[in-house]
């Protein structure tokens, strides 16, 4: 079975910044399942994704755009060290989670730290950067009607989310 909406896909990946820097893999470790279609992985990584089958091993450098997006200016924001709470003691580099219009939790890190304010970035960290995947797929096979209703793949041992 080849990769293609729809299909559940186990990969195993290395992902590394323009420099060769490690960011992110799950070598030596289970597999990454994922419901192809359904917006699990960054657009541009699915995309290449797609016709490939178990064994084939993809190498590719995925752009922000089709990636975690470019990096947005008006998405960094001063606000008082009081508004982040009595036992928050903010320093740069720290993520803090903040409430989204929602109610959902959104991450922003701390890029600078003034005297009685903090300067925030929601971008994702990855924002702006090309992303360097080194993908072997495990497995292909067909989603269950309870990962399609769902919206995700479950591995081998289930899927781990209340209902």
């Amino acid at each position: 079975m080849i990769i293609k909406p729809n299909a559940v896909a186990a990969i195993t990946y290395t992902l590394k910044d323009d420099e060769g820097k490690t960011i992110d893999t799950n070598v030596g470790r289970s597999p990454l399942y994922y419901l192809h279609g359904h917006g699990n992985l960054v657009p541009g990584l699915e995309k290449e994704l797609e016709g490939k089958g178990k064994g084939d091993r993809v190498q590719t450098v995925v752009a922000p755009e089709q990636g975690y997006g470019t990096y947005d200016e008006t998405r960094t924001f001063e606000v008082p060290k009081a508004d982040l709470g009595p036992n928050i003691n903010p320093q740069k580099g720290m993520v803090l989670s903040m409430r989204g219009p929602g109610g959902g939790a959104i991450p922003v890190t701390v890029i600078k730290v003034k005297l009685n304010s903090v300067v925030l970035d929601g971008n994702h960290e990855l924002a702006g950067k090309n992303l360097h995947f080194d993908v072997t797929i495990d497995d292909v096979r067909k989603a269950t009607k309870e990962e399609l209703t769902h919206g995700h793949a479950h591995g081998p041992t289930g899927h781990g989310h209340a209902h």
